[in-house]
């Protein structure tokens, strides 16, 4: 008995830490994954193409994510729908729509190098 209890609080602590961050929210930004990969493709005029993925590691919805750009700049046109300026120096992911746990967002870019883009702000949606 005792030792089922032991396993209980350990498991229960172990949730408890991967639900909250240490401000004590249940997400943050660093539930938010952003991977960006070289597609290998150039666009005319040599720049590179690169897919940008956005992925929700939160175990709830997540809206008006919004990612530091580093700079950003496409030669060609991105899905404003997927991601788009939002105040200068920050970008709008999904127009500020929820992104389920574990889904993705992706969108592409063309530059002569890729833009590290980091998670700076977002909101749960809802309860959870």
């Amino acid at each position: 008995m005792a030792a089922a209890l032991k396993i209980y609080i350990v498991t229960f602590f172990f949730v408890a830490i991967f639900l909250c961050e240490s401000n004590g929210e249940r997400c943050g930004t660093s539930s938010i994954q952003v991977q960006t990969i070289n597609t290998g493709t150039t666009v005319s005029g040599g720049d590179l193409v690169f897919e940008v993925e956005v992925k929700n590691l939160c175990p709830c919805a997540v809206r008006n994510v919004r990612l530091d750009g580093g700079g950003f700049a496409s030669t060609v046109d991105v899905d404003p729908a997927a991601f788009r300026t939002d105040d200068g120096n920050f970008y709008l992911v999904n127009s500020g729509e929820p992104i389920a746990s574990m889904a993705t967002v992706n969108f592409r870019y063309a530059w002569d190098h890729f833009f590290l883009m980091t998670p700076r702000s977002l909101e749960i949606d809802g309860q959870c």
